[in-house]
């Protein structure tokens, strides 16, 4: 069967494809092999970053908009102050892509009472709770790749009994992020960072509390 390959990439897979462009170098607890190098970057950095360019290129492409304001804490006693991902249009990216997942999820979070802050979107992205939170939202990037055809899904069997699913970058995808200049988007995300440093350091943290959240608790007794 013949593979269709888009022809351009959503801010997002080009923060994750390069990588090398986005994220601090890897240290001893905290470094992701990227696929189209031997390097090796900071694994929070690159997921915080790819995560961070979806929510910024849906806000640019118009479909959601980042807004702080506060929220009753405590029972009500208090305030806090959180981002909120407020749906505005119907978003025209690719189906599957980590930009078209998020718009989809800040609109139906909307309907539930207002519940559309970024780290319940984070959250509700990832799926489930895993052992290893950070790289299971690298995978889960992976996976919205792969089903864009971005990434070649290799199936394996382990002991004849359980599948495993790893992914391959293919050429086609490989020269398509080479001839991607990164300029725009890290031009995107420095925007913000610089110019609205409440929605940039709200958003990195929600995104944070997003993933730290799906760490697997160990239920298991003495």
């Amino acid at each position: 069967m013949s593979t269709v390959y888009p022809v351009s990439l959503t801010a997002s897979e080009q923060v994750y494809l390069q990588g090398e462009q986005f994220a601090e170098k890897g240290g001893f607890l905290n470094k992701y092999k990227l696929m189209h190098t031997e390097q090796e970057v900071s694994l929070s950095d690159l997921v915080v970053n790819v995560l961070s360019a979806a929510f910024l290129g849906s806000e640019k492409a118009e479909a959601i908009r980042l807004e702080v304001r506060q929220k009753k804490a405590l029972l009500g006693l208090t305030k806090v102050t959180s981002i909120y991902a407020e749906p505005l249009t119907q978003p025209g990216f690719p189906p599957y892509s980590l930009e078209a997942q998020i718009s989809q999820l800040a609109g139906q979070f909307k309907q539930m009472k207002g519940e559309n802050e970024v780290w319940k979107i984070v959250y509700t992205w990832m799926r489930q709770d895993v052992v290893a939170p950070w790289q299971g939202a690298a995978e889960r990037i992976q996976a919205g790749m792969g089903e864009r055809q971005l990434l070649d899904v290799i199936h394996e069997k382990k002991l004849k009994i359980f599948t495993t699913t790893r992914y391959e970058l293919p050429e086609a995808t490989r020269a398509l992020a080479v001839s991607l200049p990164a300029e725009p988007v890290q031009q995107l995300l420095a925007d913000c960072r610089i110019n609205r440093p409440e929605v940039w350091n709200l958003l990195v943290k929600q995104i944070k509390q997003g993933i730290d959240r799906r760490k697997e608790q160990d239920t298991s007794t003495e």
